[in-house]
């Protein structure tokens, strides 16, 4: 399709086809459209693609806009709140504001941090203590590393 062009090799057709498109918007620079030229001229797939996406665009371009014969409806898209909507979130907000009242006026137990009796004070220390009498991992002895040689085998730098 793209002849013996060596700059329009793998994909030709369909870079040409796209660049056509391209050259209608006026996105082209002066090379590729140079390039795109030169497709055209030895294929004629790719000739008459661009030949009729040329003609349509024209026509879509030089179309006359017309207006709908009738109004088309647009839903509204605004919320609306009905008397037993806000009568439920009244009732909700009392709710909450009622049960936030009353958690704050129950007796609740004192902020002070509690004190620790000797007992909790001396079972904690003997469990560290006993820390000391579990085994202990081995560590295994490192893996010596091999000398490394002074000079690099031949061919190596």
């Amino acid at each position: 399709m793209a002849g013996n062009d060596p700059l329009m090799m793998g994909g030709a057709c369909e870079r040409a086809r796209e660049w056509a498109s391209l050259r209608l918007d006026d996105e082209l620079s002066v090379l590729e459209e140079e390039i795109l030229e030169r497709h055209l001229d030895v294929c004629d797939a790719c000739r008459r693609f661009e030949e009729g996406m040329r003609v349509s665009t024209v026509r879509i371009r030089t179309t006359p806009l017309e207006m709908p014969a009738r109004q088309m409806p647009i839903p509204s898209r605004r919320v609306v709140v009905t008397r037993q909507r806000k009568w439920t979130a009244m009732v909700a907000a009392a709710a909450l504001a009622l049960g936030a009242l009353i958690g704050s006026l129950v007796e609740r137990p004192g902020d002070a941090v509690p004190s620790q009796t000797p007992s909790q004070v001396s079972f904690l220390s003997r469990d560290s203590n006993n820390l000391r009498d579990i085994p202990r991992a081995r560590f295994m002895t490192p893996v010596p590393t091999p000398a490394t040689p002074r000079n690099p085998p031949e061919g190596v730098i």
